[in-house]
């Protein structure tokens, strides 16, 4: 396991052991267009998937919204976080040991880690137990799942012991065991009755219908800045592409992402800017215009801001490493 990044720095900036140990500054979820993850199985015949976020080399510290048609499961190795479901109107406090299952198609993000907080995910498809969408485990234990309309379940380790034990159990099992798919299966069928059990038994919230509505208007939003965000695109633009009024762009933007859609799009540009430092040779004047800043005076002045560094020692700093760790911010 990488060393721990250095708990004591100035904010958003890692130290060179950090860096040199971990090596995953700038990585992120890749995403297609409509903020959907694009998870990629090391077995497609086993669609399941493992990884682990260092919050400390992660831009900006956090994990950003994003959404998948795969269940999640998270669990808090070091430290603690701020895991969002439905935005950050539903925010929950994850400390060490504790755990999360998020829903299919659910938007989430997490950030306001302690430093050095460490987070390990698995991710897998509707369809692991049946392998096609007719099988009657899918239909009958899964599709029931993914069709219920709320976000996801807080995982505590006084409460949910044996959902957390058989998620620590998949992640330990052998990426090169030739049993692996027998102990996948295995370990995922004991969580998933697990999880059945609870969804029976606890009262979880669902999601109004309205608010499913919201989300998608969200969705729709995320999306046009993705798109458009190295033009000159301003409040008025981002509220027309979900065709809502200013304020309830504004609502949604806070409700989601706990920034309003300017410093949304502020932030979003300034994240695909030090994938384009890192990845290639552009003079700073063209990443800023291509970014969508209007001059590379504005665009350095912000990214100080943002990051403690200027783009231009950011570059040297982190310009060094393979570009595909930069490639696809979230």
């Amino acid at each position: 396991m990488p060393a721990e990044p250095a708990p004591s720095r100035p904010p958003h900036v890692l130290s060179l052991a950090a860096k040199d140990a971990a090596n995953t500054l700038n990585k992120a979820v890749p995403v297609n267009d409509d903020y959907l993850e694009d998870i990629r199985y090391d077995d497609p015949s086993i669609p399941i998937h493992f990884c682990v976020d260092y919050f400390d080399t992660l831009i900006g510290h956090e994990i950003n919204i994003h959404w998948h048609t795969d269940f999640e499961f998270a669990f808090m190795l070091k430290g603690a976080c701020d895991y969002h479901l439905h935005g950050t109107s539903n925010t929950i406090r994850l400390q060490q040991g504790d755990g999360i299952f998020v829903n299919s198609k659910m938007l989430h993000s997490a950030d306001h880690p302690t430093p050095g907080a460490v987070m390990s995910c698995l991710t897998v498809s509707p369809l692991f137990f049946s392998g096609q969408p007719a099988g009657t485990i899918y239909l009958d234990h899964v599709l029931p799942v993914s069709s219920k309309p709320f976000a996801g379940l807080r995982l505590t380790t006084e409460r949910d012991a044996v959902m957390l034990r058989e998620i620590r159990a998949l992640t330990a099992v052998g990426r090169h065991d030739p049993m692996r798919a027998l102990d996948y299966m295995t370990h995922m069928a004991t969580l998933w009755k697990e999880l059945l059990w609870t969804l029976s038994t606890r009262d979880i919230p669902e999601a109004p219908s309205v608010e499913q509505r919201r989300e998608q208007r969200m969705r729709v939003m995320l999306v046009f800045i993705q798109q458009h965000y190295g033009e000159p695109i301003d409040l008025n633009d981002i509220a027309a592409s979900a065709s809502v009024s200013r304020t309830e762009c504004y609502r949604l933007f806070k409700t989601h992402t706990g920034s309003s859609p300017v410093d949304y799009l502020l932030s979003y540009r300034l994240r695909q800017a030090t994938a384009k430092l890192v990845s290639d040779d552009d003079s700073i004047t063209h990443v800023a215009r291509i970014c969508g800043f209007a001059n590379a005076s504005y665009f350095g002045k912000r990214f100080r801001e943002h990051f403690a560094l200027s783009p231009g020692i950011y570059r040297k700093q982190y310009g060094d490493r393979d570009s595909s760790d930069s490639s696809a911010v979230r």
